[in-house]
């Protein structure tokens, strides 16, 4: 079965799409309190599918300093992938939680506050 709910057309042709909630704390928050992730589920914003195969222009990381956070238990963004996203964009500084799933920002914002305020006083 798949983690995606049937596709919700638009207007314009293009579709929503949304987790299903019942997939949604295993696939993008399996680090955080069932009830925080039960409210994310229902509070989630769609992607559109056009959203998804659509270039992105110019990418502001190669002009724009960059740090990371890796989720090593992310389900959606393979650590592999994301290392490379941040050698790619030469991150200043990268922070790797091993256990972090999609929603890091949720159940570490410790580590994630800290490489802002490290980013923030950065020259």
């Amino acid at each position: 079965m798949s983690r995606w709910h049937p596709r919700v057309p638009l207007g314009d042709g293009s579709h929503d799409l949304y987790i299903r909630q019942d997939a949604y704390h295993g696939q993008f928050a399996a680090d955080v309190s069932p009830a925080k992730a039960a409210l994310s589920a229902v509070t989630q914003r769609p992607v559109r599918d056009a959203a998804l195969a659509e270039g992105s222009g110019a990418p502001a990381w190669r002009t724009i300093p960059s740090w990371f956070v890796l989720a090593g238990a992310d389900k959606n963004i393979p650590i592999a992938g994301q290392r490379l996203m941040a050698e790619r964009a030469g991150s200043r500084h990268t922070v790797e939680v091993d256990t972090a799933s999609h929603s890091v920002a949720v159940s570490h914002p410790d580590v994630v506050s800290d490489l802002i305020d490290k980013a923030a006083t950065t020259k």
